[in-house]
């Protein structure tokens, strides 16, 4: 005669709980925001497709703006695990190459994550509101990272000494976002000849 036993699974923590239903409704919310744009995605709706009630997305975030901030932050989070990973112990032009390709790479892939920051910086633009004032912080934040990238460059010399890092830098991010805008509006663009034909463009700008 024999006995089956069921193994019991142990019961999850409540930070467990928490930390699960805050990733669920973000993810909710990152796929709602690119999919309608801010404007269009309640909290309602968030709390709905992540499973939960709307209460729960107020009181895990309290408001909308709250929730954008928050997203960005992941955003940003994602974007610097990735590339501080890509970009390891490579320094110099190929550094700066791997970043831009690493954000490329994040605009298209499954994750709504990736492409999050490119709706909220489209609708600051369009929209005179408080997110614009958080937009230029972070586009500052941003664009002073890559003069660091080509200062970098720079001192190892494989970036011309007579390039402006932070004019440069601006170019840069100009020219990122908007291959990164245009992605996202036709997705049969996305071909590794467009992404190749970028990071060859910045090769020409900057290499010594």
């Amino acid at each position: 005669m024999s006995t089956s036993t069921t193994a019991v699974r142990p019961r999850r923590t409540q930070a467990e709980r928490r930390a699960e239903s805050e990733r669920r409704l973000l993810d909710a919310a990152a796929a709602l925001v690119v999919e309608r744009g801010i404007e269009g995605t309640s909290l309602a709706e968030i709390g709905r497709v992540a499973g939960y009630s709307h209460g729960l997305v107020h009181h895990r975030f309290g408001s909308k703006e709250a929730l954008v901030e928050r997203l960005n932050t992941e955003a940003v989070r994602l974007f610097t695990s990735r590339t501080v990973t890509a970009v390891g112990s490579t320094r110099g032009l190929a550094a700066l190459r791997i970043v831009a390709d690493t954000y490329l790479d994040l605009v298209q892939a499954p994750d709504p994550l990736g492409r999050v920051h490119l709706v909220v910086w489209t609708e600051a633009v369009s929209r005179a509101s408080e997110r614009r004032s958080s937009r230029v912080t972070w586009d500052r934040y941003f664009r002073s990272a890559f003069a660091q990238l080509i200062r970098d460059a720079a001192a190892d010399g494989s970036v011309r000494d007579d390039v402006d890092p932070d004019a440069m830098a601006t170019v840069v991010v100009g020219l990122l976002r908007g291959v990164a805008l245009q992605l996202m509006m036709d997705p049969e663009t996305a071909t590794t000849r467009t992404r190749s034909a970028v990071l060859d463009h910045l090769t020409r700008m900057l290499a010594a």
